[in-house]
Protein backbone atom coordinates (compact mmCIF):
# COMPACT_ATOMS: atom_id res chain seq x y z
CA UNK A 1 0.00 0.00 0.00
CA UNK A 2 2.56 2.38 1.09
CA UNK A 3 4.68 1.71 -2.29
CA UNK A 4 1.34 2.57 -4.43
CA UNK A 5 1.04 5.69 -2.16
CA UNK A 6 4.46 6.44 -3.31
CA UNK A 7 4.31 6.35 -6.71
CA UNK A 8 1.13 7.89 -6.29
CA UNK A 9 2.73 11.01 -4.75
CA UNK A 10 5.64 10.88 -7.09
CA UNK A 11 3.34 10.98 -10.46
CA UNK A 12 1.37 14.03 -9.00
CA UNK A 13 4.09 15.79 -8.44
CA UNK A 14 5.84 15.34 -11.38
CA UNK A 15 2.07 16.18 -13.42
CA UNK A 16 1.93 19.67 -11.29
CA UNK A 17 5.49 20.76 -12.23
CA UNK A 18 4.95 19.77 -16.28
CA UNK A 19 1.91 21.64 -16.34
CA UNK A 20 3.10 24.65 -14.15
CA UNK A 21 6.37 25.22 -16.13
CA UNK A 22 4.97 25.21 -19.37
CA UNK A 23 2.23 27.54 -18.30
CA UNK A 24 4.90 29.66 -17.03
CA UNK A 25 7.57 29.49 -18.78
CA UNK A 26 10.67 30.93 -18.90
CA UNK A 27 9.50 34.73 -18.05
CA UNK A 28 9.22 34.21 -14.63
CA UNK A 29 10.18 37.76 -12.08
CA UNK A 30 9.66 37.90 -8.42
CA UNK A 31 7.10 40.14 -7.47
CA UNK A 32 7.67 43.32 -6.46
CA UNK A 33 5.78 45.01 -2.90
CA UNK A 34 6.48 48.40 -2.14
CA UNK A 35 8.37 48.75 0.86
CA UNK A 36 9.21 45.75 1.89
CA UNK A 37 11.61 45.34 4.59
CA UNK A 38 12.51 42.60 4.39
CA UNK A 39 16.05 41.84 3.02
CA UNK A 40 17.06 39.27 0.76
CA UNK A 41 20.64 37.85 0.46
CA UNK A 42 21.10 34.54 -1.12
CA UNK A 43 18.36 34.13 -4.23
CA UNK A 44 17.54 30.42 -3.23
CA UNK A 45 15.77 28.71 -0.78
CA UNK A 46 18.49 26.35 0.36
CA UNK A 47 21.77 26.10 -0.34
CA UNK A 48 22.98 22.48 -1.74
CA UNK A 49 21.26 20.69 1.46
CA UNK A 50 20.90 23.14 4.18
CA UNK A 51 18.55 25.67 4.31
CA UNK A 52 19.25 29.68 3.55
CA UNK A 53 16.96 32.23 5.43
CA UNK A 54 15.06 33.08 2.52
CA UNK A 55 11.60 32.79 2.18
CA UNK A 56 8.91 33.05 -0.22
CA UNK A 57 6.12 36.05 -1.02
CA UNK A 58 2.91 34.56 0.00
CA UNK A 59 0.88 32.85 -2.06
CA UNK A 60 4.34 31.52 -4.08
CA UNK A 61 4.62 28.11 -4.17
CA UNK A 62 7.99 25.99 -4.87
CA UNK A 63 8.74 22.75 -6.66
CA UNK A 64 11.91 20.48 -6.12
CA UNK A 65 13.75 17.33 -7.53
CA UNK A 66 16.97 16.44 -6.61
CA UNK A 67 19.11 13.54 -7.20
CA UNK A 68 22.38 11.59 -5.49
CA UNK A 69 23.50 9.04 -7.60
CA UNK A 70 24.66 6.13 -5.47
CA UNK A 71 27.78 4.83 -7.61
CA UNK A 72 30.73 7.42 -7.14
CA UNK A 73 32.82 9.19 -9.46
CA UNK A 74 35.71 6.11 -9.13
CA UNK A 75 33.23 4.03 -10.62
CA UNK A 76 34.71 4.97 -13.70
CA UNK A 77 33.77 4.61 -16.92
CA UNK A 78 32.19 1.28 -16.45
CA UNK A 79 29.40 3.19 -14.56
CA UNK A 80 29.71 6.46 -16.74
CA UNK A 81 31.32 7.62 -13.79
CA UNK A 82 28.08 7.54 -11.69
CA UNK A 83 25.18 8.23 -14.03
CA UNK A 84 24.22 4.92 -14.75
CA UNK A 85 22.60 4.79 -11.39
CA UNK A 86 20.69 3.96 -9.30
CA UNK A 87 20.26 7.21 -7.53
CA UNK A 88 18.11 8.81 -3.96
CA UNK A 89 15.55 10.72 -5.71
CA UNK A 90 13.72 13.67 -3.88
CA UNK A 91 10.34 15.45 -4.84
CA UNK A 92 9.09 18.43 -2.53
CA UNK A 93 6.66 20.93 -2.64
CA UNK A 94 6.38 24.29 -0.76
CA UNK A 95 3.60 26.91 -0.48
CA UNK A 96 4.28 30.63 1.43
CA UNK A 97 1.31 31.06 3.53
CA UNK A 98 2.64 34.39 4.13
CA UNK A 99 5.68 36.41 3.22
CA UNK A 100 7.69 35.14 6.45
CA UNK A 101 6.79 31.19 6.55
CA UNK A 102 7.10 28.37 4.12
CA UNK A 103 5.28 25.16 5.01
CA UNK A 104 7.35 21.91 2.74
CA UNK A 105 6.33 18.43 2.76
CA UNK A 106 8.89 16.22 0.67
CA UNK A 107 9.54 12.13 -0.29
CA UNK A 108 12.82 11.00 -0.43
CA UNK A 109 13.07 7.14 -2.24
CA UNK A 110 15.67 5.94 0.70
CA UNK A 111 13.30 3.94 2.86
CA UNK A 112 10.15 6.12 1.36
CA UNK A 113 11.11 8.97 3.66
CA UNK A 114 8.22 11.33 4.00
CA UNK A 115 9.35 15.15 5.56
CA UNK A 116 6.78 17.78 7.06
CA UNK A 117 8.84 21.28 7.72
CA UNK A 118 8.20 24.47 8.50
CA UNK A 119 10.54 27.70 8.07
CA UNK A 120 9.55 30.94 9.48
CA UNK A 121 11.74 33.96 9.13
CA UNK A 122 13.23 35.71 12.59
CA UNK A 123 14.84 38.72 11.76
CA UNK A 124 17.43 41.77 10.25
CA UNK A 125 19.88 43.48 11.72
CA UNK A 126 23.49 44.33 10.76
CA UNK A 127 26.79 43.39 12.66
CA UNK A 128 29.84 45.01 12.07
CA UNK A 129 27.61 47.22 9.10
CA UNK A 130 26.82 43.64 7.76
CA UNK A 131 23.49 42.70 6.96
CA UNK A 132 22.54 39.87 9.25
CA UNK A 133 19.13 37.72 8.71
CA UNK A 134 17.96 34.42 10.43
CA UNK A 135 15.16 32.10 10.26
CA UNK A 136 13.92 28.91 11.90
CA UNK A 137 12.77 25.21 10.55
CA UNK A 138 11.67 22.96 12.24
CA UNK A 139 10.59 19.02 11.28
CA UNK A 140 9.46 15.92 11.45
CA UNK A 141 10.14 12.83 9.13
CA UNK A 142 8.79 9.04 8.61
CA UNK A 143 10.46 6.09 6.88
CA UNK A 144 7.41 4.14 5.64
CA UNK A 145 9.27 1.27 4.44
CA UNK A 146 12.57 -0.25 5.99
CA UNK A 147 13.82 -3.95 5.45
CA UNK A 148 14.23 -4.45 9.14
CA UNK A 149 12.54 -4.59 12.48
CA UNK A 150 11.38 -2.24 14.35
CA UNK A 151 9.44 -2.28 17.74
CA UNK A 152 6.78 0.42 17.09
CA UNK A 153 6.19 2.26 14.28
CA UNK A 154 7.49 5.50 16.49
CA UNK A 155 10.96 4.26 15.92
CA UNK A 156 10.66 5.24 12.05
CA UNK A 157 9.73 9.12 13.12
CA UNK A 158 12.66 11.79 13.75
CA UNK A 159 12.46 14.75 14.41
CA UNK A 160 15.19 17.71 13.52
CA UNK A 161 15.66 21.84 14.16
CA UNK A 162 17.58 24.48 12.72
CA UNK A 163 18.36 27.86 13.60
CA UNK A 164 19.37 29.57 10.35
CA UNK A 165 22.05 32.56 10.24
CA UNK A 166 22.85 34.34 6.99
CA UNK A 167 25.08 37.52 5.63
CA UNK A 168 26.56 38.67 2.31
CA UNK A 169 29.94 40.74 1.87
CA UNK A 170 29.83 42.75 -0.97
CA UNK A 171 26.52 41.32 -2.51
CA UNK A 172 28.74 38.61 -3.95
CA UNK A 173 29.71 36.64 -1.19
CA UNK A 174 27.03 34.70 0.82
CA UNK A 175 27.97 33.05 4.34
CA UNK A 176 25.74 30.94 5.86
CA UNK A 177 26.13 28.99 9.71
CA UNK A 178 23.01 26.54 10.59
CA UNK A 179 23.54 24.60 13.71
CA UNK A 180 20.77 21.52 13.79
CA UNK A 181 19.64 19.24 16.13
CA UNK A 182 18.29 16.02 14.83
CA UNK A 183 16.14 13.66 17.32
CA UNK A 184 16.34 9.28 16.36
CA UNK A 185 19.15 10.21 13.94
CA UNK A 186 19.44 6.22 13.62
CA UNK A 187 16.21 4.43 13.28
CA UNK A 188 17.73 1.05 13.57
CA UNK A 189 19.40 1.70 17.28
CA UNK A 190 17.42 0.06 20.34
CA UNK A 191 18.06 3.54 21.86
CA UNK A 192 16.96 6.99 20.57
CA UNK A 193 20.07 8.37 19.63
CA UNK A 194 20.31 12.42 18.68
CA UNK A 195 23.11 14.14 16.66
CA UNK A 196 24.17 18.35 16.72
CA UNK A 197 25.93 20.10 13.98
CA UNK A 198 27.15 22.68 13.17
CA UNK A 199 26.51 23.23 9.23
CA UNK A 200 28.36 26.44 6.70
CA UNK A 201 28.40 27.24 3.84
CA UNK A 202 29.32 30.28 1.43
CA UNK A 203 28.07 31.02 -2.03
CA UNK A 204 29.85 33.43 -4.25
CA UNK A 205 27.93 35.26 -7.14
CA UNK A 206 29.63 35.51 -10.45
CA UNK A 207 26.67 37.17 -11.78
CA UNK A 208 22.84 37.01 -11.18
CA UNK A 209 22.79 34.00 -13.50
CA UNK A 210 25.85 31.74 -12.02
CA UNK A 211 27.30 31.05 -8.81
CA UNK A 212 29.70 28.61 -6.62
CA UNK A 213 28.63 26.83 -3.54
CA UNK A 214 30.75 24.81 -0.80
CA UNK A 215 28.98 23.64 1.85
CA UNK A 216 30.21 21.74 5.11
CA UNK A 217 27.84 20.08 7.84
CA UNK A 218 30.39 18.47 11.05
CA UNK A 219 28.71 16.67 13.72
CA UNK A 220 29.60 18.96 16.59
CA UNK A 221 28.08 15.95 19.37
CA UNK A 222 25.95 12.63 19.29
CA UNK A 223 25.42 9.89 16.69
CA UNK A 224 26.85 10.29 13.27
CA UNK A 225 27.30 7.59 10.45
CA UNK A 226 31.49 7.39 9.11
CA UNK A 227 31.65 10.95 7.88
CA UNK A 228 30.47 14.51 7.85
CA UNK A 229 29.13 15.56 4.62
CA UNK A 230 30.55 17.91 2.20
CA UNK A 231 29.50 19.49 -1.09
CA UNK A 232 30.28 21.92 -3.79
CA UNK A 233 29.03 23.02 -6.96
CA UNK A 234 27.60 25.54 -9.34
CA UNK A 235 24.09 27.41 -9.55
CA UNK A 236 22.23 28.74 -12.54
CA UNK A 237 19.35 30.99 -11.83
CA UNK A 238 17.32 31.14 -15.10
CA UNK A 239 13.30 32.06 -15.32
CA UNK A 240 12.47 30.84 -11.96
CA UNK A 241 14.64 28.14 -11.83
CA UNK A 242 17.70 27.14 -9.62
CA UNK A 243 19.25 24.78 -10.84
CA UNK A 244 22.26 23.39 -8.63
CA UNK A 245 25.11 20.93 -10.34
CA UNK A 246 27.53 19.30 -7.20
CA UNK A 247 29.85 16.91 -6.38
CA UNK A 248 28.92 15.05 -2.52
CA UNK A 249 30.25 12.36 -0.58
CA UNK A 250 26.86 12.14 0.72
CA UNK A 251 23.69 10.21 -1.04
CA UNK A 252 20.97 11.40 1.16
CA UNK A 253 18.55 14.03 0.51
CA UNK A 254 15.87 15.02 3.06
CA UNK A 255 16.71 16.72 6.60
CA UNK A 256 16.41 13.52 8.73
CA UNK A 257 18.63 11.36 6.60
CA UNK A 258 20.90 13.94 5.66
CA UNK A 259 21.41 15.51 8.97
CA UNK A 260 22.96 12.34 10.52
CA UNK A 261 26.37 12.01 8.13
CA UNK A 262 27.45 10.44 5.48
CA UNK A 263 28.88 7.01 4.14
CA UNK A 264 31.98 8.43 2.13
CA UNK A 265 35.22 10.33 3.41
CA UNK A 266 35.50 13.48 0.94
CA UNK A 267 39.81 13.27 1.50
CA UNK A 268 39.50 10.56 -0.56
CA UNK A 269 37.48 11.81 -3.24
CA UNK A 270 34.80 9.10 -3.18
CA UNK A 271 32.43 11.54 -4.74
CA UNK A 272 28.67 11.12 -5.96
CA UNK A 273 27.69 13.72 -8.83
CA UNK A 274 24.05 15.27 -7.97
CA UNK A 275 21.70 17.89 -8.70
CA UNK A 276 19.34 20.00 -7.56
CA UNK A 277 16.29 21.50 -9.36
CA UNK A 278 14.09 24.41 -8.07
CA UNK A 279 11.10 25.75 -9.79
CA UNK A 280 9.48 28.92 -7.81
CA UNK A 281 6.17 29.39 -9.06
Amino acid sequence: MMRSFGKLFFIVFTLFFVYETAAQGTKWKRRIIPNKLKTQLFHSTQSINLPTSETLQKGDLFFEISHRFIPTIKSGSKEFWGFDGPANIRLALGYAFSDNSILTLGRSNLDNNFDLSFKHWLFESKIFSLPVTSSLLIGGSWSSDVNYSYENDFDLFQFYGQLIFNTMIEKKLGIGLVPSYLYNSHIQCETKEYSFTLGSYMQFYFSDMYSFIVEWNPTVTGWREDYNPVSFGFEIETGGHFFKIILTNSSDLNASQFLAGADKKFSDRDLRFGFNIIRIL
